[in-house]
Parts: structure tokens; C-alpha cells; sequence
């Protein structure tokens, strides 16, 4: 008995030995270590193959980093530049944020041809990069250059970067954008670009981006957005363009970005006159979450949102001309709106005070007169869709048939330049509804009753 109970204690200190053994060899492999090929200063961990040299006060990449290292960890050292000879290794995340680098020799990446993130971001001293910089990088998925003062970027640094799906871009000093400079960016999903001094959108400017998803404009000085900047951006949801120098959007702009959810355009001196009714018919549209769009000018509309102004804001206001490239306006009322010039006009006026200029329809030419709500024509109908304000209501509506009584009867002044004018306006078989107006044909036929009447009476 005393032996059996001795062989039992002897089984149990062999087994909690092997235990330990066991224990210690996992902490010993599971550890992080330095291996025997870890470069000085860095620290090395082999699953996954970590190469850790960050904050070491490093002025050039380290010689001696594995060739099958997958992360390679560079950040907050003082490297200055990155030449073609640098990385003799193969990995698939690279970190060199908050160093001072300040050139990048074109191929420089060249042998990273699995590298799929890359961050530059946080390099002061960075104002510019060769054209071949990425040369090679064709599954780079997200590269990071924020905060590094560039002032432009060659047309060809994303050249062939066809894997490209976040590109960080924000708070450099970039004045403009290249035209095609993100064509072969087919697969961009994010774009930063917010924070910089870029002051206007061309045409060709985001050409090729058709499956970008999010776009941050937002604090720049952009003043001009050419009505195409946005035609391959379908599929955009989210787009910031707050905090710029907009006054206006032309009208093609925004039907462009079929897919918006989100829009921020506050912080931008909006110009609430005509130039603003293609933006405001857009929002009447779309479904969307926006910010407020306040206005600057004119001065009577200083402080409304020009997404609720009403249909009666625009009433003066030509209409656009759906044949102009620019997106511009052309002189064109409906008769109704001649009608009402004719009745309210000034007693100088002249057609010259009815040409196209930029001022027409931001404000009321006539002190303390609005016009009034006019009835249905048979070719057009004037849109009310709005409330009336108690003032309007006040106003003494029009009667049908005064209405009809001066319809097409306008003052020479203003008669029909460029206008809407109703079929045969011009012509002189077209009936004049003022009674007044004795036509050459009831003339003749009222002369030729006499005559024969005086026949009657002379020949009986």
C-alpha cells in the first residue's frame, strides 16, 4: 500500500514537470524576441513577421530588415529621403509617418510589389514628389500623405495605381488639381482632400473615379465648379463642400451625383438670385441629408436658406437656356410675366431696362409691388407650390377677364424679344381681342350693306 501511494506521487511530479516544460517553451516561443537577423534598434516579432523600429531616431531605412517581413513599423524617426536602393524587402504594410522626409526618388517603392498600405503622412518637409514616385505599387489599397506641405501634384503619380481604394490627401497646400490626375484610380473609394487652398474644379478633374464613394472638399477656397467636375461621380454618397468660397453651383453640377446621401454646403457665400434657381430646383428634388445653405446676397434675402425659398423668388428670373454648354440663362419670360411688366413698369421704361444683366429677378424693381398670382393659361401653367404669405393673400387677384382682355396686347417696349410669344402673335390674321379695333375686312363689308341698301331704296 505504502509503495503504490509512493509511485502515484512520483507520477504526479513528472507530470507537473512536463507541464512546466511545456508552459515555459510557449512563453519562449509566444514572447515577442529579437531574432538573430533583427536590424539594430528595431524589435522583431515572427508571427506575423513584425519589424518594429519607430521613435529610434533613424536618418536612413535600416539595412538588415527579413525579406519576408509582412509589417514594417518606420514612424517618428528623422529620415530624409527615400531613394530606389532603400527597401531590399518584401512586405505588405509600411509606416513612415512623422519623419522629415523631404525626397522620394522616383521608384523608390518600386521593390514593394506587394506593398498594399503605405503611410507618408505627418512629413513637413515633403513639398514635392518625382512623377514615378509609386512606381510599381500596383496593389497599393490605401496610401496616406496628409500634413506634408505639397503645393502640386505630377499628372502622373497615380499612374497605373489601379488597386487604389483610400487616398489621404487632406491639409497639404495644394493649390489645384491636374487635369486626369485620378484617372487610373477605376477602384478609389475615399478621397481626402479637405484642408488645402485649392480654389476651383475643372472639368477633367475627377475624370475616371466611378466607383469613389466618399469626397471631402471642405475648407478650401474653391470658388468655381465647372458644371462637368462631377460626371463620373455617379456613385458618390457622401460629398463636403462646406467651408469654401461658392456663390453659386451651375445647374448640371449636382444631377450629376445621382447617388448623394449626405451633402454639406454650408460656409460658402451663397448668391440667392437667379444664378441660385438650378441649385434650388435640384434640392426640390432630391432626397437627401444637407446642411443649411445660407444666403449673403441680395441684401433682402441675407439670412434664408436658399433651399426654402419659394417659386415666387425666381418669378422675374430668365429661364435657362437648355441649349447653353456654360449652363448660363437667356432672356425668356412666359406671357404672363410680360403681361405683368406691362401693367407695373415704371412710366420711362424702355426695353433697354428689360435686357439680360445680372441683377434681373435678385430683387423687385417696383418699391412695395409683387407680382400676383395669375391664373392658368390653355399653354402654360404658372406653378404655385408654395404657401401663400398673408401679404399675397391681401393682394386683389386678378380678374379672368381683365386678364384675357390684355393678353398679347404688351407694350411695344418689351413686346417679344426672344420671348414665348403665342402662336401668330406677330401675324396680322391673329385675332385682337380688344373691341375697340374695327379690321379692314368688317369694313368692307359694312360698306358693301350701304350701297346695297341705297339700291334697294333707289330701284324698289
Amino acid at each position: 500500500m505504502e509503495t503504490r501511494c509512493t509511485m502515484r506521487s512520483s507520477s504526479a511530479h513528472n507530470l507537473k514537470s512536463g507541464l512546466s516544460l511545456w508552459l515555459i517553451l510557449w512563453l519562449v516561443l509566444v514572447k515577442p524576441c529579437r531574432v538573430a537577423a533583427c536590424p539594430s534598434l528595431c524589435v522583431c516579432y515572427p508571427t506575423p513577421m513584425t519589424v518594429s523600429c519607430q521613435s529610434q531616431n533613424l536618418t536612413l531605412v535600416p539595412a538588415g530588415v527579413p525579406y519576408d517581413s509582412q509589417r514594417v513599423f518606420l514612424q517618428n524617426n528623422r529620415i530624409t529621403e527615400l531613394r530606389a536602393d532603400s527597401f531590399g524587402f518584401e512586405t505588405q504594410v509600411l509606416w513612415l509617418y512623422g519623419n522629415n522626409i523631404t525626397w522620394i526618388e522616383a521608384g523608390a517603392f518600386s521593390n514593394l510589389r506587394v506593398l498594399e498600405e503605405l503611410d507618408l503622412g505627418d512629413n513637413p518637409l515633403l513639398r514635392r514628389l518625382e512623377g514615378g514616385a509609386f512606381r510599381g505599387l500596383e496593389k497599393l489599397q490605401s496610401l496616406h500623405m496628409h500634413r506634408c506641405k505639397l503645393a502640386a501634384l505630377p499628372h502622373d503619380l497615380f499612374h497605373k495605381l489601379y488597386s487604389l481604394q483610400f487616398l489621404y490627401l487632406q491639409e497639404n497646400q495644394l493649390h489645384f488639381l491636374q487635369d486626369d490626375l485620378f484617372s487610373d484610380l477605376v477602384n478609389l473609394n475615399h478621397l481626402f482632400l479637405h484642408g488645402n487652398r485649392i480654389r476651383a474644379l475643372s472639368e477633367n478633374a475627377f475624370r475616371g473615379l466611378v466607383n469613389l464613394d466618399r469626397l471631402l472638399l471642405h475648407d478650401n477656397r474653391i470658388r468655381q465648379v465647372n458644371r462637368r467636375a462631377f460626371r463620373d461621380l455617379g456613385r458618390v454618397t457622401i460629398l463636403y463642400l462646406f467651408n469654401n468660397s461658392l456663390a453659386e453651383l451651375p445647374g448640371q453640377t449636382m444631377k450629376d451625383v445621382q447617388g448623394i446621401q449626405f451633402l454639406r454646403l454650408n460656409g460658402n457665400p451663397w448668391s440667392c438670385g437667379c444664378e441660385a434657381r438650378p441649385l434650388w430646383e435640384w434640392f426640390r428634388k432630391a432626397r437627401i441629408s444637407s446642411s443649411e445653405l445660407m444666403c449673403t446676397s441680395p441684401s433682402p434675402r441675407r439670412g434664408q436658406d436658399l433651399r426654402f425659398l419659394r417659386e415666387l423668388d425666381f418669378a422675374l428670373c430668365p429661364l435657362p437656356d437648355p441649349g447653353s454648354l456654360a449652363g448660363t440663362t437667356t432672356t425668356t419670360f412666359s406671357t404672363k410675366t410680360r403681361w405683368w411688366f406691362s401693367k407695373n413698369k415704371p412710366a420711362s421704361s424702355s426695353k433697354a431696362s428689360y435686357q439680360k444683366n445680372t441683377e434681373m429677378g435678385k430683387a423687385f424693381p417696383f418699391s412695395g409691388v409683387k407680382p400676383q398670382f395669375l391664373p392658368k393659361t390653355p399653354d402654360e401653367s404658372f406653378s404655385s407650390k408654395y404657401e401663400l404669405s398673408d401679404d399675397e393673400v391681401a393682394l386683389p387677384k386678378l380678374d379672368p377677364e381683365e386678364y384675357w382682355a390684355n393678353y398679347g396686347n404688351e407694350d411695344a417696349s418689351i413686346r417679344c424679344f426672344e420671348l414665348e410669344c403665342p402662336p401668330g402673335y406677330d401675324n396680322p390674321a391673329f385675332p385682337s381681342s380688344s373691341p375697340s379695333l374695327i379690321t379692314p375686312s368688317l369694313l368692307n363689308l359694312l360698306s358693301f350693306s350701304i350701297i346695297t341698301l341705297s339700291l334697294h331704296f333707289l330701284f324698289g
